[in-house]
């Protein structure tokens, strides 16, 4: 126990601690509440078991080790080690006051069992601390910026654990019986100071490095809320506020009516959960390295957009705490982040897949791309064009409505505008497979292929409008809510039930967007059907295709709707078909390029992010490539051409794959 004295200097170092602790705490918060509201209160269990899962299994730091990267075990390694220790710094603080307050209070057998898990821990965290460092400042990946900051926080835990079995050493010198027997580094330590005559001294060394150990401690405790490692404690409740919309759902704008503005263009004018997202980024880089836009040579680096909001946010957050009515904000939009980083973004969620903290990235963006779009009218010349088309032909080509049906004049379909009737199954065909010639052969694949399983199917005709993706992934709300209320109005008027999508963005934003407007329906993708008619025996396949074929995930179908084994298991069941798979599959797929209305931009930074996914497949030599999306498989076609591989290799839908093989 301590002398009078020093239990007073203790309190003193609490009361230090707390006060500097607790007053950024609330500077942080204040700066939170800065942000528009928004509700993340509900499924408070499952949001528990989301966190407690990340966090105490360390998923979150595991989900991105490969055989390349083994950065995740460190983390946890870490995380363990240093938490073993927080709970010793417990059991520290209320000896100083009392000295029974200790391990032993539990009984002989805990107390040398925790120290000697105490000592194990210091030894795993030292370990992981000098394979951080050299991984961070010797092998560094490119993903990593060395920085200031990481280095005095690596040098602060390594001093941390050193002064601990350094303290465990003095206390088995100045102690006839330490309660630390179990401390097997502790004792090491002791026989090392032994033989350095400080015997007359070990009192006071003990009493120096403990206190010198809780003073690095209580400093190490404020000290975090003012750096970058702020993530340590902001993370988890970030991800306990993770979203539990579904998977890559944007919110509406519910308030075209009355608002003054749309979209993002002050930093103020994210949510407070955007703004928590800021403080809990661990600047790994993880997002910027999976980045098609970045991979490719583009401004847009996700970590940077992040961090630089970030710096903005505390460079101006006195000024924005202090303002007046009436006072003008700083605009990010064009400044802090550039258009062109927000224009980049095919909104493939790879960043968002991979972020070990849940941060939200793409919804930020898209943000900025509102205000842009509906504030400013300043967005790529040519978009005016599919927005133009989008309101008067309701397709982003332009074409008649009237020929929408075109397609299918001579193939028997069922048209709900000309004979309405009953029917299991509509077939939304979609802006591609009606107008596009190239994707108008998919369309009648799969004609051929319900019709052979004897399926009760109908489409809309000239009814069918444009499901509005593009439009609302482009920043165009408003266009993208008139089109998906005219569209639920339309299925209402035919009774709807079922509906059936072989566009992985008209699927995702019928399934998951259009309910956010009333919608109530079943939508199923083309490869969920054909798998389904494959297993229950209503389609059977014949014939040989001896090629070698390659599969891309589509990222609207993959990583926003996770179905990535159908596609598989379909050419799979082709008999004799060889299917190679490409390094970056599923989850990690690399983006086609098109998504986020990317499809009707130029692209005018970098390197053509489809002729990146084209070289990634013609590396397995493969005599097809299999798409289950059409801007995929145009993307493609355009990759082989580039490539002047476009007359030996093929890019094929799933549909026709199944279609070309009917029994």
């Amino acid at each position: 126990m301590l002398p009078i004295e020093g239990k007073i200097f203790l309190l003193l170092l609490i009361g230090i601690t707390v006060y500097f602790f607790t007053k950024r705490a609330q500077y942080l918060i204040s700066l939170l509440k800065l942000g528009k509201a928004e509700d993340r209160s509900d499924n408070s269990g499952e949001r528990l078991r989301f966190t407690l899962g990340q966090v105490l299994t360390q998923a979150c730091a595991l989900k991105n080790v490969t055989g390349k990267d083994l950065a995740g075990i460190g983390h946890m390694l870490l995380f363990y080690g240093f938490s073993f220790f927080v709970v010793s710094y417990g059991f520290h603080i209320a000896e100083g006051f009392y000295e029974k307050l200790n391990p032993s209070l539990f009984g002989e057998a805990f107390n040398n069992g925790f120290f000697f898990l105490l000592d194990l821990a210091g030894l795993v965290v030292i370990v992981s601390v000098i394979w951080a460092a050299i991984r961070r400042y010797v092998v560094r990946p490119e993903r990593l910026v060395p920085s200031l900051e990481a280095g005095i926080i690596l040098i602060v835990v390594f001093c941390l654990m050193i002064l601990s079995f350094m303290t465990e050493g003095f206390r088995f010198l100045a102690e006839p019986e330490p309660f630390t027997s179990g401390a097997f580094v502790g004792k090491f330590f002791a026989g090392m100071l032994s033989g350095m005559g400080l015997q007359a001294h070990v009192h006071t060394l003990f009493m120096g490095t403990w206190f010198l150990h809780m003073m690095i401690v209580f400093g190490f405790g404020i000290y975090i809320l003012y750096s970058k490692h702020l993530h340590v404690l902001a993370s988890h409740p970030n991800l306990y506020f993770h979203s539990t919309r579904p998977k890559g759902t944007l919110q509406p704008i519910k308030d075209f009516e009355s608002a003054e503005s749309f979209g993002v263009s002050k930093v103020t004018d994210f949510s407070w959960k955007q703004l928590l997202d800021l403080y809990a980024c661990t600047e790994c880089g993880m997002c910027s390295a999976n980045c098609p836009a970045n991979n490719s040579g583009k401004p847009l680096k996700p970590k940077d957009v992040i961090i630089n909001l970030k710096h903005n946010l505390f460079e101006n957050g006195n000024n924005l705490l202090t303002k007046k009515e009436g006072e003008e904000e700083p605009l990010i939009v064009g400044s802090v982040v550039t258009h062109d980083e927000i224009w980049d973004c095919t909104n493939c969620m790879a960043c968002m897949e991979v972020c070990p903290v849940a941060i939200e990235h793409v919804d930020k963006l898209d943000d900025m791309r509102r205000y842009l779009v509906l504030m400013e009218s300043n967005f790529p010349a040519e978009v005016q064009t599919v927005f133009r088309n989008m309101e008067n032909n309701s397709n982003p080509w332009g074409m008649g409505m009237a020929t929408r049906a075109d397609w299918a004049k001579d193939l028997g379909v069922k048209i709900l505008s000309e004979a309405p009737g009953e029917f299991d199954i509509l077939f939304y065909v979609g802006c591609a497979g009606s107008f596009d010639d190239r994707y108008k052969k998919v369309s009648r694949a799969m004609v051929k292929i319900m019709q052979a399983a004897g399926i009760n199917f109908a489409i809309l005709g000239t009814d069918e409008k444009c499901c509005g993706d593009s439009a609302r992934r482009i920043g165009n709300e408003y266009l993208f809510q008139t089109m998906a209320q005219e569209n639920i109005e339309i299925f209402k008027n035919y009774n709807v039930k079922k509906v059936l999508a072989t566009c992985p963005h008209g699927f995702n934003v019928l399934k998951k967007e259009y309910p956010q407007f009333g919608a109530e329906f079943e939508v199923i993708h083309h490869t969920e059907l054909i798998l389904d008619l494959i297993k229950n025996g209503r389609i059977k396949l014949k014939g040989e295709l001896a090629k070698t074929i390659t599969l891309h995930d589509s990222c609207f179908l993959g990583r926003y709707n996770d179905i990535y084994q159908p596609p598989r298991q379909i050419l799979n069941s082709i008999p004799q078909a060889k299917l190679v798979e490409m390094d970056r599959i599923q989850k990690t797929s690399f983006c086609c390029g098109a998504g986020g209305g990317r499809m009707w931009m130029e692209e005018l930074r970098g390197k053509k992010i489809n002729e990146v996914r084209t070289e990634e497949a013609l590396t397995k030599n493969p005599d097809l490539i299999a798409t289950a999306c059409p801007f995929c498989l145009t993307m493609f076609e355009d990759g082989l051409k580039a490539k002047n591989a476009d007359e030996k290799v093929k890019v094929l839908d799933i549909a026709e794959f199944v279609a070309n093989h009917l029994l």
